[in-house]
């Protein structure tokens, strides 16, 4: 049925609920797992109407501090996926919309399911905030199966 699940994951409690869930799923098919986070970056906004000395720096510095932390985190889950049996690579990509890293990687990579969490925000404040996994759902043909 399923050769290889990429899995979505971000440490956050939802997405250690959704890793449970593609351990298992990877397990019971015998499939291989990849495991991928994506590093969005992060802007520093100053007042005025150009640069202030030093902001490329210091963006590129918390850029790295992020991946570092992201490594960090992904080998958490590949050794917690290695446990239980499940062969496991790791992805980590920059960019900042994360779910075109991810449907790209799914489709380069062959999955045949994405697995990730949702934070179910809803109204507004998924206007806002956006939604990774709906854009996910939207730009993809392969099946996701998505954990609340």
């Amino acid at each position: 049925m399923y050769k290889h699940v990429m899995m979505v994951y971000d440490g956050s409690v939802l997405s250690d609920k959704a890793l449970n869930e593609g351990i298992a799923l990877a397990k019971g098919a015998g499939a291989k797992m990849t495991l991928i986070y994506v590093v969005t970056p992060h802007h520093l906004l100053i007042g005025g109407t150009g640069n202030a000395p030093g902001v490329k720096r210091l963006e590129r510095e918390y850029a790295d501090k992020l991946t570092d932390e992201a490594r960090q985190m992904l080998d958490l889950a590949r050794n917690r996926a290695a446990a239980a049996g499940v062969a496991v690579d790791m992805l980590l990509d920059h960019g900042t919309d994360p779910y075109e890293k991810i449907v790209e990687a799914a489709r380069r990579l062959n999955c045949d399911v994405i697995v990730m969490a949702t934070h179910g925000r809803r109204g507004i404040e998924a206007l806002v905030v956006g939604s990774q996994t709906m854009k996910v759902l939207t730009h993809t043909t392969i099946p996701v199966l998505v954990v609340r």
